[in-house]
């Protein structure tokens, strides 16, 4: 009878809205959210849209801040997120979205394992988009005939290993050009002469240079990254359909690009029913009016994906390819 009254009372307080003990709470708390790149880019532009929004959707509406974690395009704050991060609710990061690529062609180093975080949700499916300075060369066949420079963060960015791939699968002549902190530190070096071209999510480029792709403008978008074609970009065949049918297995280990897109993740070890605290504060959050005017507002798109989905794809991605695959991807991107 002792055991059914606590039952009644915690169910009570439960509807009422009054905290349980035991129960989750972040009331006085700060949330971090880690990213792996510099403020300027697309990174930074959803953790802040996150730090302004989730945390009226958790228990206690604690405080978020955005930290920016930099290194090998991202690795460090995976690495870190991995043996590092506290593992309360209170630690949590944007993973790169090359998180599951980088697992499969350049392993060395790495501390984390993509299918042990827990996958809070995703802001947007986003493909990469690669795109030149426009000119007489501005296409597949022109960085056939000439050396075309690409601007990157480093070999563990869509913008190295992407050209890393493609080059050899398509007789691409690839110069890297390494070192850049930010999204739109790389779209600078275009405009300045100092690279041909840069690989970028659609969004990145709609919202900052969106010019760039009217009519005879500065950008010329010549591939995309991903597993289907992005529904809001410009006509650009996908890299899995240009290459040779014996090739297109190595072309879609970047698939799970577009999948990851701008997501929010907490470190493995994450308890489960924090993991489903966060996703149902995620979920809510979608719907919220303030969160969709401010998305509006800053032309940040919102096409979202739920944590359960996005942890079963990661899982999956990381299982499908072949050993020889895996082997060959790795050859041509070190």
């Amino acid at each position: 009878m002792r055991i059914l009254r606590s039952l009644l009372v915690a169910i009570v307080l439960g509807v009422l809205g009054v905290p349980v003990a035991g129960a989750a709470d972040f009331q006085g708390k700060t949330i971090t959210i880690f990213i792996g790149y510099g403020t300027g880019g697309s990174y930074y532009f959803y953790g802040q849209l996150l730090a302004h929004h989730f945390g009226r959707h958790l228990p206690g509406q604690p405080n978020l801040i955005v930290e920016s974690s930099l290194g090998a395009g991202g690795v460090k704050m995976l690495n870190d997120a991995a043996v590092r991060m506290r593992t309360d609710g209170t630690n949590l990061f944007i993973p790169p979205d090359t998180t599951v690529v980088i697992q499969l062609l350049q392993p060395q180093g790495l501390a984390y394992d993509a299918a042990k975080f827990r996958y809070i949700g995703t802001l947007d499916q986003e493909n990469t988009f690669w795109v030149l300075r426009r000119g007489p060369d501005a296409s597949i066949e022109g960085m056939r005939r000439r050396d075309t420079f690409m601007g990157s963060s480093g070999k563990g960015s869509t913008g190295y290993m992407i050209p890393a791939l493609a080059g050899p699968l398509l007789g691409l002549k690839i110069k890297p050009i390494a070192g850049y902190t930010s999204s739109q530190d790389m779209i600078l070096s275009m405009e300045k002469g100092e690279t041909d071209g840069t690989l970028q999510a659609w969004q990145v480029w709609k919202q900052s240079r969106p010019d760039w792709f009217k009519p005879d403008g500065f950008g010329v978008p010549v591939l995309q990254i991903g597993a289907v074609a992005d529904p809001d970009a410009p006509p650009t065949p996908l890299l899995r359909d240009v290459v040779s049918a014996d090739k297109k297995p190595l072309a879609s280990l970047f698939d799970t690009i577009g999948i990851l897109g701008r997501s929010l993740a907490a470190p493995p070890g994450t308890a489960a029913d924090m993991v489903a605290l966060l996703r149902k504060a995620f979920e809510d959050m979608l719907r919220d009016p303030e969160f969709i005017a401010e998305a509006k507002q800053t032309k940040l798109r919102i096409l979202p994906r739920s944590g359960e989905d996005l942890q079963a794809a990661i899982e999956e991605a990381l299982v499908t390819p072949s050993a020889d695959v895996v082997r060959r991807g790795q050859e041509l991107t070190q």
